[in-house]
């Protein structure tokens, strides 16, 4: 059975890694994650850690740039999906926004550098 694809953007590879702190109070504990894949409006994460469906998280990205050097960014964002294989879950992000230049401009600059390469 195939599902059908919602994504408004496409998504690339990207070498980076996710803390993924889950709103909930003080005792939730952040996940860290290795970044599968980005798109303007979202990212693919593994994760160690399931995450439920719909919770709102808040999600700060490391990466290394295009000039080599250590980035990272933060946005807002939900959990819209989850998969299983094991221990690891396979997990997609909703950002709240599409990446913009003016709350993530590292990441911005980094991401629209790596999609004119495509």
């Amino acid at each position: 059975m195939s599902r059908k694809n919602l994504r408004r953007h496409h998504r690339y590879p990207i070498l980076a890694t996710a803390l993924v702190r889950p709103e909930g109070g003080k005792d939730v504990q952040p996940i860290e994650t290795m970044v599968a894949s980005i798109s303007q409006s979202g990212l693919g994460v593994y994760s160690y850690e399931p995450l439920k469906t719909g919770t709102r998280v808040t999600v700060e990205i490391n990466f290394i740039s295009v000039k080599g050097i250590r980035e990272k960014d933060t946005a807002e964002g939900r959990i819209v999906w989850l998969s299983g294989m094991g221990r690891l879950y396979f997990v997609g992000i909703a950002f709240d926004e599409d990446l913009n230049p003016s709350k993530q401009p590292r990441l911005y600059e980094h991401f629209f550098k790596v999609v004119s390469w495509d």
